[in-house]
């Protein structure tokens, strides 16, 4: 084998090493970024300008899914939290304390609902 032959069979044999472990490493982040955007489903979903039923836990961050394409609140009757979902959006809220939290949207007065803490 003369040695420009060997030089490309060089050559060749890195790329193809190199272009393997491009393919590996991309295979891997995009598993992983496909396991870490799937999440749990919502806890509290904001669907055709109403809120659909909520029980969480007091303490633990969840998710508000609105599936509207405008944006919303989550506001407690009582004042202790307020949450803007931006349409099509999602947010994230935690009450600390077990109760029955009334809520209402402040941008759509005809939005009540309620949310559930054990």
């Amino acid at each position: 084998m003369s040695n420009t032959t060997r030089r490309l069979a060089f050559v060749a044999a890195c790329f193809l090493a190199v272009a393997a472990t491009a393919c590996s490493s991309s295979g891997t982040k995009s598993s992983s970024t496909t396991t870490a955007g799937s999440s749990a489903p919502a806890a509290l979903t904001i669907e055709n300008t109403s809120f659909g039923a909520a029980s969480v836990t007091a303490g633990t961050q969840f998710t508000i899914q609105n599936t509207d394409t405008v944006k919303h609140t989550v506001t407690d009757d009582a004042g202790s939290f307020d949450v803007s979902v931006p349409g099509g959006g999602t947010a994230t809220l935690t009450i600390p304390k077990a109760g029955t939290y009334k809520i209402h949207c402040k941008i759509h007065a005809s939005m009540h609902g309620t949310i559930t803490v054990a």
